[in-house]
């Protein structure tokens, strides 16, 4: 793992494991703590400041593809037949929250905080046993003890957003393709709203708007989301919505400080490889999604099977920049 500074790239630290061949499948970081997952079942805190390891815990018959989240100050990992969850700062046990017995491996994609001591975790289900049936299961547990206080079926929980302090977004699996607002709860999860859109994924969400990038035309292999759509996330009624010039596409947005950022770029397809293309980072009232102004980004080479460049963060005066699939280098633009 290494930290850079995101306005000038200087590296702050390196951490890098001498006991393993395990690599980091998916880590975590809050104002003061990376925490990182690896692959053989070790759930590690790093000090986000300075490199330095804080604690870790190996966690038995928990390895192949981990994931973990950070949520109210603990660190949220998979373990068998369970979930469980460790301070951020010293790695301490706090609780195990046991899957249903239908979910006996589960794939932690996310978790958030929201008040009266609930964590909500999006979890896809029997991801190493396929035979069992695979499904996505939300569940609702009290951060304090553990309990599960709910569980919910969900549509597939890599498209959930969260759209405020009760709100989650996610796609309808009963009327696909419209979207539910849920109010979110220590009873339960319930619908609020379903949207009447087409197509309608959920990518971002703030100041009262969720954002979806689609391509309204095409369901063939190579698809192009041409049509950038805002929805209010109290009613789910349409706001605003920009299509992109004739052969350019969106990737996907973020949302931050009442502005959103996304990137626009010409179509790209598998056969792009190797290409030099350039694009334009594109900043939006996320209100009205009047265009505030257009940075012309430098030409770039694309990566194996690279399509999109998304909008990965925003923060210090910086935006991050990616390719879609995680290949390929990241550019850093600044103000």
């Amino acid at each position: 793992m290494t930290a850079v500074n995101v306005r000038t790239g200087k590296e702050y630290w390196r951490y890098e494991r001498p006991d393993s061949e395990a690599g980091v499948n998916t880590l975590d970081v809050s104002e003061r703590t990376v925490v990182a997952a690896f692959g053989d079942g070790r759930l590690m805190g790093v000090d986000l400041s300075t490199g330095k390891p804080l604690w870790h815990v190996d966690i038995q018959h928990a390895k192949g593809h981990r994931t973990t989240a950070l949520a109210s100050g603990q660190a949220l990992t998979e373990a068998p037949g369970a979930v469980r969850a460790f301070a951020e700062r010293d790695g301490r046990s706090l609780w195990t929250a046991k899957t249903p017995k239908s979910c006996p491996d589960g794939l932690l994609i996310t978790a958030y905080a929201l008040p009266g001591h609930l964590s909500v975790v999006p979890l896809v289900c029997n991801v190493t046993n396929p035979d069992r049936g695979t499904y996505n299961l939300l569940l609702g547990i009290d951060n304090r003890t553990g309990k599960v206080l709910w569980q919910r079926h969900t549509a597939a929980p890599k498209l959930m957003v969260r759209a405020g302090e009760h709100t989650l977004v996610i796609p309808d699996e009963d009327h696909p393709p419209a979207v539910q607002l849920l109010d979110v709860n220590r009873q339960g999860a319930t619908a609020r709203a379903l949207t009447a859109a087409d197509a309608w994924n959920a990518v971002a969400a703030g100041g009262g708007i969720v954002l979806s990038a689609i391509d309204p035309g095409s369901r063939s292999e190579e698809e192009h989301d041409t049509l950038l759509r805002a929805y209010g996330a109290r009613d789910g009624h349409l706001a605003w919505q920009l299509r992109a010039p004739t052969g350019q596409e969106y990737g996907f947005p973020e949302i931050a400080d009442g502005r959103v950022y996304v990137v626009r770029q010409p179509f790209l397809t598998g056969t792009d490889t190797g290409r030099r293309i350039r694009a334009d980072l594109l900043v939006l009232d996320s209100g009205t999604g009047r265009l505030l102004y257009t940075l012309r980004l430098p030409a770039m080479t694309v990566p194996d099977e690279s399509r999109e460049l998304d909008v990965r963060d925003t923060g210090d005066g910086a935006v991050s920049i990616g390719w879609h699939d995680n290949e390929g280098d990241v550019l850093i633009a600044t103000d």
